[in-house]
């Protein structure tokens, strides 16, 4: 799995440097609002769900290219796509109280379970969902 998340983070890259993100939305998904979703998904899909998420981290830290949150959550877009399983891209913004600047941040969500960008979700505020 590490050499299938390792492609798509490549091309999750090469994407988001040439595409605008007028081109790119459409891949996304649909653009929906934010919702509060508790599908329970059994076992071994919470399993697959970890699995693809450590790989994304695991392939990303091995990456000569940028492998942020937007790319992870591209990538992971991709995979879960392959698998024929749902999931939602979330983009949030977040203001430093301190310096007075914007952090932008994406996630990708697959029933109740964050494959990717799971770290300080609480400091985000969402303004934008795409579901598949």
């Amino acid at each position: 799995m590490f050499t299938e998340a390792w492609l798509w983070l490549a091309l999750a890259r090469t994407m988001l440097l040439l595409l605008p993100f007028r081109k790119l939305a459409p891949i996304l998904g649909k653009k929906t609002l934010p919702s509060v979703e508790n599908d329970h998904l059994p076992q071994p899909y919470n399993d697959k769900l970890l699995r693809i998420g450590r790989a994304i981290l695991r392939a990303g830290h091995r990456s000569p290219w940028r492998t942020e949150c937007f790319e992870q959550a591209l990538a992971g877009k991709f995979m879960l796509k392959v698998r024929r399983m749902k999931s939602i891209v979330f983009f949030g913004v977040s203001k430093n109280k301190h310096r007075g600047n914007f952090h932008a941040h994406a996630w990708l969500k697959c029933g109740n379970h964050i494959v990717t960008g799971n770290k300080h979700l609480e400091q985000f505020t969402v303004i934008a969902c795409f579901k598949s």
